[in-house]
């Protein structure tokens, strides 16, 4: 089953990911923390794994959130690029 993501969700993750608080990230990104937070629950849902591992002291990416977050990396690095 192929999955799409939008460079937006892309640009959100890794904004959550770099920041480790979807706080900060929502506001990296003019958002509010909820509907960003929706965003990546809604991603978690689509894929069937969780992505993130979410703690007192931030969030940190599960072992397939760096997966995730390397390639979102690569791809909007090349879309910049085009």
């Amino acid at each position: 089953m192929s999955r799409h993501f939008d460079p937006v969700t892309l640009r959100l993750f890794v904004a959550v990911c770099e920041e480790g608080n979807i706080a900060r990230a929502a506001e990296r990104e003019a958002l509010v923390p909820s509907g960003l937070s929706k965003r990546i629950a809604a991603v978690e849902a689509a894929v069937g794994t969780p992505l993130l591992v979410r703690g007192r002291r931030g969030i940190q990416p599960t072992a397939a959130g760096e997966v995730l977050l390397r390639q979102a990396r690569e791809v909007l690095g090349l879309m910049a690029r085009m």
